[in-house]
């Protein structure tokens, strides 16, 4: 959720945030890795996936397109708010 703050107040489309998180969450779905801890996606399959997803979506969707209003709740000044976005778009 945090980067779904980030880049929806860098102007990030929210569908494109949500299409991004689906796309990473399907990459590491089955892939084995050496952590030392569990990693329960190592064991998803597609449907578990696909079921995962099914809430998670409109939630990132939300959360990046109401940025604003989250910041508002947040206490997140405008100085700061510009500040985190321009550590994103500013080359």
């Amino acid at each position: 959720m945090i980067s779904a703050l980030l880049l929806g107040n860098a102007g990030v489309d929210p569908m494109l945030v949500a299409a991004d998180y689906a796309a990473s969450v399907r990459a590491m779905a089955g892939v084995a890795n050496h952590s030392p801890t569990i990693d329960q996606q190592a064991e998803w399959t597609r449907n578990t996936v696909d079921s995962w997803l099914v809430d998670k979506l409109p939630m990132l969707r939300e959360v990046a397109g109401g940025v604003q209003e989250i910041f508002d709740v947040l206490g997140v000044d405008t100085a700061t708010r510009e500040s985190l976005r321009s550590l994103l778009v500013d080359p």
